[in-house]
């Protein structure tokens, strides 16, 4: 979920809004096996809604592709997603493959998932202005890809079985049926197919934290931890690779953006900029405790289809 920067990091308030209000939110993400579409969630279990996600992406700028290798320290969380996405490939040959991020309005990763492995790369939102802005981000980065505007839930048929990647980025977990909207995922992949979903960890400090700060935001989620997620992929139909708890803390998602008046909320966004810089600084040192299920703000999960 993170967006980057200009070769770079998120502005804080791109850093705060990207998995609060999870840019790849499934915008009708959800996926049936190919016989099973009668099994499949429909987008009615979204509880965020198509409104929704048009107003917040009216809301915001447009971000700049995901930069790996760029410098400074807001770009802890955007290496680290690096890093997991190149565990995820290992042992596939990824230039030339077929890669669909669903709910990919406004996402910065597209561009980088074609750069940095060589993907062909479509994606799929059921939001107008997130596709058109998709559009955008690709034309600026000279990134040749299909954006394509329709519900996760009824696709194209020329997209059913097309893809050897399907990406969710803070997606699933806007649907109540979590392994019916993987299920409605897994219709785009081909036999063996991989899928990487990546959510917030909602059950954890994010998902305490955002219920006080943030509690529209909190709402809207469905909140699952490592083990409900893995069992969501197996009773999708998934073969689950591995999944695991990313980062130590990311001060960034408590939500301090939306509480109070801005007399408060300004000092708040400041105070937690410099806690969540620290926290960085001393987690490259070593001197933070390990991904766990209680302070680790994303959860990660790889599986194949069967």
């Amino acid at each position: 979920m993170p967006h980057r920067g200009n070769s770079a990091a998120l502005s804080w308030t791109e850093v705060e809004n990207r998995v609060l209000v999870p840019r790849g939110i499934a915008r009708s993400a959800a996926f049936p096996g190919e016989d099973a579409m009668s099994d499949v969630t429909s987008s009615a279990g979204d509880k965020a809604g198509k409104a929704h996600w048009s107003r917040v992406w009216s809301q915001r700028s447009i971000p700049k592709p995901v930069d790996p290798r760029a410098r400074g320290l807001r770009q802890y969380v955007l290496q680290a997603f690096h890093r997991q996405f190149v565990r995820a490939f290992e042992g596939m040959e990824t230039k030339g493959q077929r890669l669909l991020e669903v709910g990919c309005g406004r996402s910065a990763w597209l561009p980088y998932l074609a750069r940095e492995f060589g993907f062909q790369i479509s994606g799929l939102d059921y939001t107008e202005i997130g596709c058109e802005q998709e559009r955008e981000i690709l034309a600026r980065a000279g990134i040749p890809g299909e954006v394509v505007c329709a519900d996760l839930f009824d696709p194209p048929e020329r997209l059913v079985g097309a893809f050897d990647v399907v990406v969710s980025n803070g997606v699933v977990e806007h649907f109540e049926d979590t392994a019916g909207c993987l299920r409605a995922c897994a219709r785009y992949l081909r036999p063996g197919g991989r899928i990487i979903t990546e959510i917030p960890n909602m059950c954890g400090l994010v998902g305490w934290v955002t219920k006080l700060t943030d509690r529209a935001n909190y709402d809207v989620h469905v909140p699952l931890d490592r083990e409900a997620l893995v069992r969501a992929h197996r009773d999708a139909g998934f073969n689950v690779l591995w999944s695991e708890y990313v980062l130590p803390i990311d001060v960034s998602l408590f939500g301090v953006g939306s509480i109070g008046p801005r007399w408060l909320r300004v000092p708040a966004v400041g105070a937690a900029s410099v806690v969540c810089n620290v926290v960085w600084a001393l987690d490259a040192r070593g001197l933070v405790p390990a991904p766990n299920p209680v302070t680790s703000p994303y959860i990660f999960c790889v599986a194949e289809k069967t």
